[in-house]
């Protein structure tokens, strides 16, 4: 009986498949005691987590990814407090290397986790600053449930803890007990990549076969090969002589319309799904064409949603490296804020705030300084009313004349401050004769009257300076007459 052509694989397979190599050892004991993987996309796709990098040679992918990338590397940022000489250096520190750790902090949104490698130099202003900080091979570390980062590239089979304070910097999302690596989204997008490739595969070959007409000759069997040639230069030349006897056909596929319309419908199908699975609801997903006002304004809350998640998951690793620089230099501790400093103003609240405030709600500070990204000092305190001298209050005395003559409140309270002043002292008519023989003009007038009543009030002043304008003016045109 002959021996199965299996077992010699198998046997060949152990033999000479390399099993005691350095390599396989090495490998064996990079692995070894490594927590396995146990993401069901990826168990079920076959990969390891780092394959998952294929995905942004994809173009729809890579311009989703990059949109939400740009946005978080276009986000400002600053130091708080920003008044220490400390928090230069920090901001000079950031500027040049904020594009390298926010982008690769942000790739533990596409694979889960990402880990930094950062090194240190002596600046020429004397502090220890970055000389560089990176992204590291994700399959070099391994994160652990209770916190700690584990590097395996050393082939030496046991856990080898790294510093996470100082060294290295760790970025997880959604990382739970039983799934430490984080969620990966592109192990989402994995089955959407997989169809799309797939698709154009398939599609490609259906064009190559079906796209060109094929042609069928008949003729007699004797020339059957003159007959191909001349078929395979019509190709080429687009004409073909026969005999009349002969019989040529082009055959095309029935429907080719319909099938361009599946695949065209397939193709964007699958591309509002990956924007959808990377922007959220976006205004070119689902809207068929049908744009309006309301669905920009989700566009943008839902765009606005995702940086601010982004900036989430960013804003620890740059704050751990904050405090790596400050303890290294022995620095108080900074804090890195990621924003604009002020958020824009919500016309509606405001409007609701100005109603509530007039019906008289008294809003207080805190409440101001929270929903207004205020700062402390921006608030003054309110100023003691000033009593007014027109208060119209209602709780008087009755006034039986006031009630004839249908005096209003306020035409009643200036009544009884009318009558409660004063009688006016005005110019006797020996000022009024010295005034006008002493003043050729109406300023010279006005200097005399001053020299001549200094305590005079402001409305004393007043009354006298037309009384005795007016009697100048009598005076003038009486001597006129006179001299007639």
């Amino acid at each position: 009986m002959a021996k199965s052509k299996k077992d010699k694989a198998s046997k060949k397979a152990l033999s000479k498949g390399g099993l005691y190599t350095q390599e396989a050892i090495s490998n064996f004991f990079t692995h070894f005691g490594r927590r396995p993987d146990n993401d069901e996309v990826l168990r079920k796709a076959g990969i390891a987590r780092h394959r998952l990098s294929v995905l942004l040679d994809d173009d729809e992918i890579a311009q989703a990814v990059e949109t939400r990338i740009d946005a978080l590397l276009a986000t400002p940022f600053r130091i708080e407090p920003s008044d220490t000489p400390e928090a230069v250096y920090l901001k000079a520190e950031l500027d040049e290397w904020y594009f390298e750790i926010a982008s690769a902090a942000l790739n533990a949104l596409l694979f889960g986790y990402s880990v930094q490698e950062a090194v240190y130099e002596v600046k020429q202003e004397g502090y220890l600053g970055l000389q560089w900080i990176g992204e590291k091979p994700m399959q070099w570390f391994e994160p652990k449930n209770d916190g700690r980062l584990i590097y395996r590239q050393d082939g030496g089979g046991t856990d080898r803890e790294v510093d996470q304070f100082l060294k290295f910097f760790l970025t997880r999302r959604k990382a739970t007990f039983e799934q430490p690596y984080g969620k990966a989204l592109l192990a989402t997008l994995y089955w959407l990549f997989f169809f799309k490739q797939n698709g154009f595969k398939f599609w490609a070959k259906f064009l190559e076969r079906f796209g060109t007409p094929i042609l069928l000759g008949k003729c007699e069997d004797t020339e059957t090969e003159d007959m191909n040639q001349a078929l395979l230069n019509a190709h080429a030349q687009s004409v073909l002589s026969i005999d009349a006897k002969d019989d040529v056909q082009v055959l095309s596929t029935q429907g080719s319309g319909s099938a361009n319309g599946a695949f065209e419908t397939f193709n964007k199908t699958l591309a509002q799904q990956i924007q959808k699975v990377v922007l959220g609801q976006t205004l070119t997903s689902g809207t068929d064409g049908k744009g309006s006002y309301a669905l920009g304004q989700v566009h943008e809350n839902v765009r606005g949603d995702k940086l601010k998640s982004d900036i989430r998951l960013v804003t620890p690793t740059l704050q751990a490296v904050v405090n790596a620089l400050c303890a290294l230099n022995n620095w108080t501790v900074h804090k890195v804020i990621l924003g604009e400093r002020s958020k824009p103003l919500n016309k509606d609240q405001a409007e609701r705030d100005t109603h509530l405030k007039n019906a008289g709600a008294n809003l207080s500070e805190s409440y101001f300084m929270r929903e207004y990204n205020l700062q402390e000092g921006d608030l003054k305190p309110a100023a003691e009313p000033i009593q007014q001298a027109f208060s119209a209050l209602q709780k008087r005395a009755f006034s039986f004349k006031a009630s004839v003559q249908k005096q209003s409140t306020e035409q009643q309270e200036v009544e009884e401050l009318t009558d409660g002043q004063g009688e006016l002292q005005l110019l006797t008519n020996e000022q009024i004769k010295q005034l006008a023989a002493e003043s050729d003009t109406p300023e010279a007038l006005l200097f005399n009257l001053t020299r001549l009543i200094p305590d005079a009030t402001q409305s004393q002043f007043a009354a006298s300076l037309d009384q005795a304008l007016y009697a100048a003016d009598v005076l003038g045109y009486a001597t006129a007459a006179k001299g007639k």
